[in-house]
């Protein structure tokens, strides 16, 4: 629910600067029966104790809603109860073929986790709809005092020097859709959330007044710091608006679902005015559009789950589920909803939509500021979001075909890493790619293993060796300390598949993340038009950046620990013959910007790679094909290169892949060889032949590497992966391999 932390920005006079202030709520006077009367007593004390503060007075009909929302609890309880029993039972048919290949622990142990994840997706869930209840019931009671500002209980503590975001209220939910967000998103912002009354009717125009002036007095206060504007359907409309009036401000804006399509156009049916005025009742029939507009409409949320009845399988449970707890939910909000507002009411924030998106499709040209914009799969979202790539210079558009119509309600969207992966947040006008980086959290790991590494270690099932002080290879990875830069520098095996396994295995034993130099392709948007979240998003989001001198200067000067392929995609996509060799540029730029910095050059050799694939034609013979030779040779000049300017090396060869045939997944196996400290030798940096001779050492480090680890996996018996798929399937852990 609200907060009732309050800004006194709405109290004429007053500035939006001053100190929040603190409003306590005194409850009305109830008939609740005694039971419910201490259930409710306690169900406060525990909401309290969990940071949760109430905005409002109590009404008339209290003790209805308190008794209704009591039958409703245990309704939800009934359908909880039951989605996990079908969830257990799924699981269990699930563990009962794992114990074919698992010993019995290890499939009690993968039982356990999937009960634990089901379990929190469906507490999320129910404390949502618990807040929506209270949300509403206290909402409709709030009848006093004008638009004001809050900032969530749930979203304290930011961090020092974060920037301001603004978070703009949807025409209907007054910011309840936010709600699952606004913890994540305090670990990156000030959040700070503007709260329009249930029954105010303060215009779009005067709403504008009121954040502009909170944006031009942060200005003036701190003149370098960002300010976020996030809005959903009509706050997204406010937040366009904002930034076409202020262009010469240092403003980003978050975009989720803009409903620029409601503009001066008939939204409604030709005859709804007919029928609002032979309706008996104040019920409004624009009610449900106005909440489809962020939550999605009733009957197709209905119609989904009814089609969904009679099928089965994992995936589409949840679905199902996904459904079900949104049609829920919209059944709480319409409710409630119905018993306060009048067709008046609804018709005049039916007018005010109108009235924003026609005047923010009139200064779409006018709006500079960058954009992140997050849309459903509705037809209507999608063709908003291609107008708005069309008009904003700079906008980066993420599109979510397969989510709920609800895309803040739905789990799998997170806007808080959406706005990291997309390389949107900064604290300052200009993004540092050192600076303004923030490591993933506990929660984006744990996402990203489950969605990437969890299946490259079933198929390649890596090994870590270290050249320990004593020159001798041990099991395990090199300890690394942040007293100097760290530079990793590698051989690049086919495509790059192993540099998430060397990323993820050093925030898993050490917590240390490594920032990976990788080809453009990986880390920007190449794609024209709407793109959907990928792996360029999981690329950027685990701090990988484009290749260039300059980033490798900058993350050297912020004392980072690096990974650089210098093979790059000469030696990523390599023709016959080339497996394992370095294809390294003639130039030793990276040996200068290490001793410049004194970073400590760490060799890594790679195995297993490059026999992923069988090369039946490398890229010169794919390009003697005639036409089909001509479009690849096309396609891949349109690519990003990774270096420019230099054409006389064929390490800088556009971005073209040799014809193959995936063979069955290798081992691969790491070895890091013994440190190189730069840091005791910056003489050398304007010495040229040591350079050189340093540059030809890192070279032949890795190969001297590559040649161990080439000779010792023959001793390995599971080097091949069905054994080694049958041992690690059987025993639940990685197979044994070659002692050092």
């Amino acid at each position: 629910m609200l907060s009732s932390w309050s800004s006194s920005l709405a109290i004429p006079g007053s500035s939006s600067r001053c100190t929040l202030q603190q409003q306590n709520v005194v409850a009305g006077s109830t008939t609740l029966p005694l039971a419910v009367a201490a259930a409710e007593t306690a169900r406060r004390r525990r909401r309290r104790s969990e940071g949760f503060m109430s905005i409002g007075g109590a009404g008339a009909t209290r003790a209805e809603i308190e008794l209704d929302q009591k039958l409703h609890e245990s309704d939800q309880l009934v359908q909880v109860s039951s989605a996990s029993k079908d969830s257990i039972k799924q699981i269990r048919r699930d563990a009962g073929v794992a114990l074919l290949n698992k010993s019995a622990a290890t499939a009690q142990t993968s039982v356990k986790q999937s009960l634990d994840d089901t379990a929190a997706v469906w507490r999320t869930r129910e404390w949502l709809l618990d807040e929506a209840r209270d949300f509403m019931a206290q909402a409709v009671d709030d009848r006093g005092g004008p638009p004001r500002w809050y900032c969530p209980v749930e979203a304290a503590g930011f961090p020092e020097n974060a920037p301001l975001l603004l978070c703009l209220p949807d025409i209907i939910s007054n910011g309840l859709s936010i709600k699952l967000h606004q913890q994540k998103l305090a670990r990156l912002f000030e959040v700070r959330c503007l709260h329009v009354p249930f029954y105010d009717q303060t215009p779009y125009d005067s709403l504008l007044e009121q954040v502009e002036a909170v944006i031009q007095e942060e200005q003036s206060f701190q003149p370098n710091r960002t300010i976020y504007l996030m809005g959903q359907g009509y706050g997204a409309l406010l937040a366009l608006l904002l930034a076409a009036h202020n262009p010469d401000l240092d403003l980003v804006l978050v975009l989720v679902d803009p409903a620029t399509w409601c503009d001066g156009y008939q939204v409604l049916s030709p005859f709804q005015s007919l029928l609002e005025a032979v309706t008996p009742g104040p019920i409004s029939l624009s009610l449900p559009f106005l909440f489809s507009l962020t939550f999605g409409d009733l009957a197709s949320l209905t119609k989904a789950v009814n089609m969904m009845d009679s099928s089965s399988g994992p995936q589409l449970k949840q679905v199902q589920q996904r459904a079900v707890f949104l049609k829920d939910l919209l059944q709480i909000l319409t409710s409630t909803a119905t018993a306060g507002w009048s067709k008046a009411q609804c018709q005049w924030k039916v007018k005010q939509l109108q009235l924003a998106a026609y005047n923010a499709n009139r200064q779409l040209r006018e709006v500079k500021a960058d954009v992140l914009l997050l849309a459903s799969g509705k037809e209507q979202n999608v063709t908003a979001a291609k107008k708005l790539k069309q008009f904003l210079p700079s906008c980066t558009v993420r599109i979510f075909k397969n989510s709920n119509p609800a895309l803040l309600l739905d789990e799998r969207v997170q806007v808080s890493s959406l706005i990291k992966a997309t390389n949107m947040y900064r604290v300052s006008k200009y993004r540092d790619i050192a600076l303004d980086y923030l490591p993933p959290t506990e929660d984006e790991v744990k996402t990203f293993h489950e969605s990437h590494i969890r299946i490259l270690k079933q198929l390649f099932s890596p090994i870590f060796f270290t050249v320990g002080k004593d020159s001798k290879m041990k099991r395990g990875l090199p300890q690394i300390t942040k007293e100097h830069p760290i530079l990793f520098i590698g051989n690049h095996t086919f495509v790059g598949l192993d540099l998430a396994i060397i990323v993820n295995a050093f925030l898993e034993d050490q917590n240390v993340m490594i920032r990976s130099l990788a080809h453009p392709a990986l880390t920007a948007d190449v794609a024209r038009g709407l793109q959907e979240s990928g792996i360029q998003d999981v690329a950027r989001l685990f701090g990988a950046v484009s290749v260039t001198g300059s980033n490798l200067y900058k993350l050297m000067a912020a004392h980072e620990a690096v990974l650089l392929l210098p093979g790059g995609v000469r030696e990523a996509l390599k023709s016959k013959g080339d497996a394992y060799k370095l294809l390294w540029p003639k130039k030793a730029e990276f040996v200068r910007t290490a001793i410049r910095h004194g970073a400590t050059i760490i060799p890594v050799a790679a195995v297993g790679g490059d026999d992923f694939i069988q090369i039946l034609l490398d890229q010169e013979q794919v390009l003697q094909f005639p036409v089909i030779g001509e479009i690849i040779r096309i396609m891949g000049a349109n690519m990003p290169h990774a270096r420019v300017g230099n054409r006389t090396e064929r390490s800088d060869q556009p971005f073209l892949a040799p014809l193959g045939l995936p063979k069955l997944p290798p081992r691969m196996y790491f070895a890091f060889q013994q440190p190189i400290y730069t840091y005791e030798f910056p003489q050398l940096l304007h010495d040229k032949e040591a350079v050189d001779k340093l540059y030809k050492l890192v070279q032949s480090e890795i190969e001297s590497g590559l040649d161990y680890l080439l000779q010792k996996r023959k001793e390995d018996t599971y080097e091949s992966f069905i054994p080694r798929a049958i041992f690690e399937g059987t025993w639940g852990h990685s197979a044994p391999t070659f002692k050092p």
